[in-house]
């Protein structure tokens, strides 16, 4: 009897949980530990894989846009994401791994600076990759890696884009169902514009020494594959992967270690 309300404690507990506490007790189970780092404008987490001291390679993972909306018609107070897909994702990566945490995310919406227009129309705005780009920065010029590879998924992906000429030492940038032309996206689901926000398809300045790989699923009904695809077409050193028999957010661990080779390698 004992156990069974101890059960029922935990389960209650977990169920009042914020989407923040919820991604952090999961980043935990992982075995990650994490740290803040802030601009002159927001602060950021930063959650950790152990081993980053073996290599000189770093992958940097970017989560999507998580939860800005409630039933598609309340602006969350929490835009944390329900699903801490990104955690699986770099939980199963073997090099040395950081997920950088957005403005605003992972507990931190209460904080002054954070309007949810930073997680609503400005959720790539310029002010978020400036500031993305400056922790990072910050982050990385205490580290000797040789080799930074940017990998974001959905929306993360987006702001990948946009911040990878200007983050020291990136090669490589490795996206996943992203979302990489803004508009393009909004025409076709029928949403008002993020006028707040910045596009890469318009505004990202890749040069062409720095490779991109772009990943669509085959079934994605959130960022159809075309405009994943129209976007690798029209980039300097681009590949293009649409992987079958698979949608937005399931079931990307099941491929993730073959992926990594795709990206590893390329």
């Amino acid at each position: 009897m004992k156990k069974l309300l101890v059960v029922m404690l935990c389960f209650i507990l977990f169920a009042c949980a914020t989407p923040a506490q919820r991604f952090d007790q999961a980043a935990l189970e992982i075995g990650f530990n994490s740290q803040f780092i802030g601009s002159k404008q927001f602060q950021h987490k930063i959650y950790q894989a152990k081993g980053l001291d073996k290599g000189d390679v770093l992958h940097v993972y970017l989560d999507g846009d998580g939860t800005p909306w409630v039933r598609n018609r309340w602006i969350a107070e929490d835009p944390t994401a329900r699903n801490p897909l990104i955690l699986d994702l770099m939980g199963l990566d073997k090099t040395p791994a950081i997920l950088l945490g957005r403005p605003c995310y992972y507990g931190l919406s209460p904080m002054g600076a954070c309007d949810n227009k930073y997680w609503t129309s400005h959720r790539y705005s310029k002010a978020v990759v400036d500031s993305m780009v400056l922790v990072l920065n910050k982050w990385l010029r205490q580290r000797n890696y040789k080799q930074v590879v940017l990998i974001g998924y959905s929306g993360g992906g987006s702001i990948a884009m946009l911040m990878a000429d200007r983050v020291q030492g990136v090669t490589k940038v490795a996206t996943v169902a992203a979302n990489l032309n803004v508009a393009a996206w909004s025409n076709y689901h029928g949403y008002l514009m993020l006028k707040g926000s910045l596009n890469p398809a318009v505004d990202a300045e890749t040069p062409p020494e720095i490779k991109q790989v772009h990943i669509a699923g085959q079934d994605d009904d959130v960022v159809p594959a075309f405009i994943i695809s129209d976007y690798a077409k029209n980039q300097k050193n681009a590949s293009y992967y649409e992987i079958e028999k698979q949608d937005h957010a399931c079931c990307w661990e099941d491929v993730w270690f073959d992926l990594l080779t795709v990206i590893d390698n390329e």
